[in-house]
């Protein structure tokens, strides 16, 4: 089974963010979320990467009961199928690298029963 992971990569600025998910053939989209905001489990039909610019990113990947803490550099990843929620204790800014342009345009969360 696949599992969310974050990785440590450095960038600094949106523009950054945005190569890095072109070299890797994402499609991209600009995101934030507020203090509070929660994402209860859910999944998704195509894996994104999550480029966090700044602020406070939590992700709970469902299959391991671990909880996933990224900020400004960090880079989180989630595969296609994975049961995760998502919080942001302090308001978080991102860029939302998406593994086909249809994901990008019609990204919408799956509910956890409907998991194939």
């Amino acid at each position: 089974m696949m599992s969310v992971a974050i990785e440590k990569i450095g960038f600094s600025s949106r523009e950054e963010a945005i190569q890095l998910a072109k070299s890797e053939g994402f499609f991209f989209r600009d995101g934030a979320m507020e203090t509070g905001d929660i994402e209860d489990i859910h999944w998704h039909k195509t894996g994104l990467h999550i480029y966090v610019l700044s602020g406070l990113f939590e992700t709970f990947d469902a299959a391991r009961d671990e909880l996933l803490i990224a900020r400004g550099g960090d880079l989180i990843k989630i595969p296609k199928n994975t049961l995760h929620a998502a919080r942001c204790p302090i308001p978080a800014t991102y860029v939302v690298g998406f593994e086909s342009e249809k994901a990008a345009k019609g990204f919408q969360p799956e509910l956890p029963e409907d998991l194939p």
